[in-house]
């Protein structure tokens, strides 16, 4: 019996493994593997749109409003920190009246990109 258990606990573990992309680190997931929409609707469509301003500015094109990546998905994670030592950062807050926007610090590189890109092919249709 316990030679069945270990075989099917060995087996769930291998196929469970399997499911890596190539190159993603543990816990990770690759480009491919994450679901922007759905990344979109939780963390972001209750102040943003794709393709137009609503609560907060539309994210289509937002890389391109921005003077580097960093800066802009570290305002992603925490918009305050950023707003205390960047002029763009602050006047977006003062005209978009000040309401702070949330802070995502467990989104990824990868999950904000996706999210970009995701806003700005939603942007086209």
């Amino acid at each position: 019996m316990k030679l069945v258990a270990g075989l099917v606990l060995a087996f769930t573990l291998y196929s469970c493994g399997g499911n890596a992309a190539p190159g993603a680190v543990d816990g990770e997931k690759s480009t491919e593997q994450i679901n922007a929409q759905d990344l979109f609707k939780v963390n972001c469509s209750q102040c943003h749109m794709p393709n137009k301003d609503f609560i907060g500015p539309s994210l289509a094109g937002v890389e391109g409003r921005w003077k580097n990546k960093e800066l802009l998905y570290d305002f992603v994670r925490n918009s305050q920190e950023v707003i205390k030592k960047d002029a763009y950062a602050k006047e977006l807050f003062i005209k978009w009246k000040e309401i702070p926007m949330l802070p995502y610090p467990a989104l990824s590189d990868e999950e904000i990109a996706a999210i970009f890109v995701y806003c700005n092919e939603a942007a086209t249709k």
